[in-house]
């Protein structure tokens, strides 16, 4: 494992166990198993480190899209179908990264830089869904996207937080009415 990814993978679990006040760059280095000064050798400021972060989860959530979809989705049902089981693996695969990025969103509030980071994040997964339903010939796409990325994110909260169940079939169906205009 890269020494990044080491790093990025010890904040997201420090984030996920005790919240964004033990993201520390000692606390980084004693989770992550490295000498002491490694992560602000990598990352000079907090802002980085967290920078690094969202763009770790940002990357993790496009290989687990990757990873669900064996072909580019050609159609509604199919790019709904691998959204909701996206949503569905955040309740176990996901569950860690899903704490993270929640964590992060709290302490936005109170954090400018954080808000900014996890913002331009968010502008990516939305750039995403704009460019797979542009694919498909959706109509308003971008829009589109927000509501679908919005809706992702309030489903995985659920399902991570009050340990609700993502059914996959009710949402697909879901997505599949917002992209078709049904």
């Amino acid at each position: 494992m890269e020494r990044r990814e080491l790093l990025c993978t010890a904040a997201v679990s420090l984030l996920a166990a005790s919240g964004p006040r033990a993201l520390t760059h000692r606390a980084v280095d004693r989770r992550a198993g490295v000498p002491l000064g490694s992560t602000s050798n990598l990352f000079r400021t907090q802002e980085a480190l967290v920078g690094a972060v969202v763009d770790f989860l940002v990357q993790a959530d496009y290989r687990g899209l990757g990873h669900l979809r064996r072909e580019t989705p050609t159609s509604a049902n199919d790019l709904a179908t691998v959204l909701a089981r996206f949503a569905s693996a955040a309740r176990t695969t996901g569950r860690e990264h899903a704490r993270a990025r929640h964590a992060l969103l709290v302490h936005a509030s109170d954090a400018p830089s954080f808000a900014a980071v996890l913002a331009e994040g968010r502008l990516r997964l939305i750039a995403w869904g704009t460019d797979a339903l542009r694919s498909i010939g959706a109509t308003r796409p971008e829009e589109k996207s927000a509501l679908i990325v919005g809706m992702i994110d309030g489903m995985i909260s659920a399902t991570v937080f009050l340990d609700l169940p993502i059914e996959e079939s009710p949402l697909a169906s879901a997505i599949t009415a917002i992209i078709t205009d049904h």
